[in-house]
């Protein structure tokens, strides 16, 4: 295969044909189409072409994260409260508890690799871990600091400013398939590490019930060109081995996390980047508020596509060799 093809950005294998075409950016920053190819190899589907550097730089607005809203009123902050409650903790507190169950590890240097506002990565401290929160954004890590008393790094995930050998863990909550070159990011990963340390990976699959249920209307398709991949189970394990990580094991997420994805795909305008983009809108408000109610009710059809069919969402673990 030539250096300019199109290729696989975990397996390095070559793109086949399309699987989804004329794909539109469900937050409509980006004004162009986009078309995912799957991979030969590893059926991971990719975006061909892939988005330049400013494309994607631009593609991101001004508020990604639900943190990120204000909270001048009232209802915004009634609203916030709830949702964090009843949705977001029951998930980072799955997940911190999921990846110290599959580590082993009870406490140590963790970074969280494009963590924003360090919510998640709370989580983590409250079980013990000294924590570092990493971002190429600034706007959100002074929210880490200022809220929830992290410390934070400014820099790309391939550039880490940290000793060789100094961390215990590292994690990417939903960041890989952010990256058009994965690969640089866990190598830089990889050495960061202690030996013996690990790495957690949390990713959108598209091997999962949603996306063969929904196809392109997926909202894991639809954050295209955010998302410039979509990996298969198989793709993240041939990443972390061309990596240099030894692939443990890996499990879905918490179910709940899957069906808010799928009451996002169903309903795209209860985002929070659309919410958090008009914060008085009373409109915006009540569409997030019905998005967390179709959660709800949609939580049962989760489940039975990640029966049916295999998790949405996984996280996998890797590990540095002693």
């Amino acid at each position: 295969m030539s250096a300019n093809e199109p290729h696989c950005i975990y397996c390095h294998g070559p793109l086949g044909e399309p699987i989804f075409r004329d794909v539109r950016d469900r937050l409509k920053v980006s004004l162009r189409t986009w078309t995912f190819r799957r991979c030969r190899i590893c059926g991971s589907a990719v975006l061909d072409p892939m988005p330049s550097l400013e494309e994607l730089i631009t593609a991101y607005p001004e508020h990604y994260s639900f943190d990120q809203a204000p909270q001048a009123s009232p209802l915004p902050r009634l609203l916030y409260a709830l949702e964090t409650r009843l949705f977001y903790h029951p998930i980072y507190r799955h997940s911190a508890r999921q990846t110290v169950k599959v580590t082993g590890l009870k406490n140590g240097r963790l970074l969280d690799i494009g963590g924003g506002t360090g919510h998640r990565t709370h989580f983590f401290q409250e079980l013990g871990f000294r924590c570092i929160v990493l971002d190429v954004d600034r706007r959100p890590l002074r929210i880490a600091q200022a809220r929830f008393r992290l410390p934070a790094i400014q820099a790309l995930p391939e550039e880490l400013p940290l000793a060789y050998g100094s961390l215990d863990l590292i994690t990417f909550f939903y960041v890989v398939e952010h990256l058009p070159d994965p690969s640089r990011a866990l190598q830089a990963a990889y050495h960061t590490l202690r030996p013996g340390g690990w790495v957690a990976i949390a990713v959108p699959l598209i091997s999962g019930g949603q996306a063969r249920w929904l196809g392109s209307r997926w909202a894991q398709v639809t954050e295209a060109p955010r998302h410039v991949s979509l990996p298969t189970p198989e793709g993240v394990e041939r990443l972390l081995e061309q990596s240099g990580f030894r692939p443990q094991r890996w499990e879905g997420m918490h179910s709940l996390d899957e069906a808010g994805a799928l009451s996002l795909s169903l309903l795209p305008h209860a985002s929070s980047a659309i919410s958090c983009a008009a914060p008085e809108w009373m409109l915006a408000r009540m569409l997030r508020l019905a998005g967390g109610l179709l959660t709800l009710i949609l939580w049962p059809t989760a489940l039975f596509l990640r029966a049916r069919f295999g998790p949405s969402l996984g996280i996998f673990f890797g590990r540095k060799a002693e």
